[in-house]
């Protein structure tokens, strides 16, 4: 989506169209830079995961896996372990709501809109 001066101005942009999400219209995303940056955070203990009794268990193993270990790599263990249960349970997640969307869209997207589906 442009001229091309603006091709020539921004070699690595791109248009793509977003979903549908409050409006009858798809907007548009503009990025002018090919370069995604991802800072990698700090690790924040939840208290919320306490009484989670997977995270618990999860805890104990990783704890547990070697007595000759330190402190600081029985914490590393456990942080790891903790870290990859949440992606797990992240990805999971993103394909539940990515399924409800791409209905939502369908619904939407339809010649009428399927007011059935949408359940409005």
């Amino acid at each position: 989506m442009g001229n091309c001066a603006w091709s020539e101005a921004f070699p690595m942009g791109r248009c793509p169209y977003l979903r549908f999400e409050g409006s009858d219209h798809r907007p548009l995303m503009s990025y002018f830079n090919s370069e995604r940056t991802k800072k990698k955070g700090m690790f924040r203990f939840n208290r919320a995961l306490m009484e989670q009794e997977e995270v618990t268990r999860l805890v104990e193993a990783s704890w547990n896996s070697s007595l000759l270990d330190t402190v600081i790599a029985k914490l590393n263990a456990c942080r790891r372990s903790i870290i990859q249960w949440a992606k797990e349970k992240q990805e999971q997640s993103n394909i539940i709501i990515k399924r409800n969307q791409q209905a939502l869209e369908m619904a939407l997207s339809s010649p009428p809109p399927d007011l059935l589906s949408l359940r409005i």
